[in-house]
């Protein structure tokens, strides 16, 4: 707001300005017509040329005192016009970029209101539900399921403003999401899907309610464990608190069971954990279904789905160590960098960070650099300055020194890794 009212000041001043020569000139005219209208006579005491002119001590003193003087206060107009307009040209490109922002964010909001909130609900919420239908590997219907939608208030902590867009413009196979943009084949410009990452950007939720909901996930996601393991418990209201209590107990002093939890995590439908995209059928429950549908597959944990297999020793094979494992955790997937012992990076947003708040994503191809304005702002002094190696040591002390800037805290990567090397 003050950066427009400072461009309307300068706006403003250059209109006094103006105001100020325009009213000069029409004052010169007048008198100049007013003169003109008093003259009158033949034609040889008229015309201009005819008429005995200044004599030579009346142009070289007051008509040339005059025409100096006013030549001078043209100059002192533009000297100090110039100047006020040039200092006020920052202004009223951030003034024009901070209206072009809310215009953005306005249509975004509208677009999201007709096209995404019927799955996502608000871009604040917890997520929703969505009515999808299961077939198997020849097309034959299966069951028909309600598929968690995930909640979209910390999407942009993990993905950045490119892999949004790919999202977005070509969906993500076998789930509900459609492509909506028209390089997909879908309905929305590229400036419409641009206004909706805008919009989805402003309702992002600060970090801080962000690690409350990741934590407060746990004791839905203990409950849900603890009646899978141990169905005969199902209404037995204060067996199931009491389990529950012992699970998130032992949570505490084992990172293998933190991390299970972690992995499995229930909140906003899933965003803040990894069997939404590494356990098939996670999102609508199908080891709940399995009881009554033999054609539905139930859930093997981290058996494989929109993201690879980790059971099995899969990601003792991809990674030689836990911290090299955890380091890709943290920053995910880079377009055209490779990571662990047989990964591309596709662009496509396919493994999102969550170590790191990524906002829009700075790689000098060394490493990323995380600035944006909800995120808590790891910043790297005298980065220019520093080889790829001291660049890496200080990403790394900052992390450290923070537990974290992203969706999970450097422990809580851990207890993951320990959980899934153990898969």
């Amino acid at each position: 707001m003050i950066t427009v009212l400072a461009a309307s000041t300068q706006r403003n001043v250059g209109a006094v300005i103006a105001a100020l020569a325009i009213g000069g000139f029409l004052v010169y005219w007048f008198f100049n017509w007013l003169q003109g209208r008093g003259e009158t006579g033949a034609e040889l005491e008229l015309a201009s040329n005819r008429k005995p002119y200044m004599s030579d001590d009346e142009l070289e003193t007051k008509k040339l005192d005059v025409s100096l003087a006013a030549g001078l206060a043209c100059l002192a107009v533009i000297g100090v016009a110039l100047p006020l307009y040039w200092l006020g040209e920052p202004g009223r490109h951030e003034g024009r970029e901070e209206l072009n922002d809310t215009i953005s964010e306005s249509r975004g909001e509208e677009l999201y209101a007709a096209n995404c909130a019927q799955c996502h609900g608000t871009v604040d919420g917890a997520g929703g539900l969505v009515d999808f239908v299961l077939v198997d590997d020849n097309g034959l219907f299966v069951e028909n399921v309600q598929w968690k939608a995930p909640s979209l208030n910390t999407l942009m902590y993990r993905f950045s403003k490119d892999e949004v867009t790919y999202v977005l413009n070509f969906g993500r196979q076998n789930s509900p999401m459609p492509a909506w943009g028209a390089p997909g084949g879908g309905p929305l410009t590229s400036q419409q899907v641009e206004e909706v990452i805008d919009y989805i950007t402003l309702e992002q939720i600060p970090l801080a309610e962000l690690r409350e909901r990741v934590e407060a996930g746990l004791d839905d996601t203990a409950r849900v464990l603890v009646l899978r393991e141990n169905p005969d418990l199902e209404g037995d209201d204060a067996a199931i608190d009491a389990a529950v209590a012992a699970m998130l107990a032992e949570a505490e002093v084992d990172p293998t069971v933190l991390g299970e939890l972690l992995f499995n995590n229930e909140a906003d439908a899933g965003v803040y954990g990894c069997a939404r995209c590494h356990t098939a059928g996670w999102s609508y429950n199908a080891t709940d279904l399995a009881v009554e549908n033999p054609l539905v597959a139930p859930e093997v944990p981290g058996g494989g789905g929109f993201g690879p297999s980790l059971v099995g020793g899969a990601t003792l094979r991809q990674f030689d160590t836990a911290e090299e494992q955890a380091g890709f955790i943290e920053v995910g997937v880079i377009e055209g960098q490779a990571y662990g012992n047989f990964g591309q990076g596709d662009g496509g947003g396919q493994m999102p960070a969550f170590g790191l708040c990524v906002g829009d994503r700075i790689s000098d191809e060394r490493d990323i650099i995380v600035r944006n304005d909800f995120c808590e702002t790891v910043l790297i002094e005298g980065e220019e300055d520093m080889t790829p190696e001291e660049f890496d040591a200080a990403v790394e002390a900052a992390l450290a020194e923070h537990g974290g800037s992203g969706t999970l805290t450097t422990e809580q990567i851990a207890a993951i890794v320990a959980y899934e090397r153990g898969l």
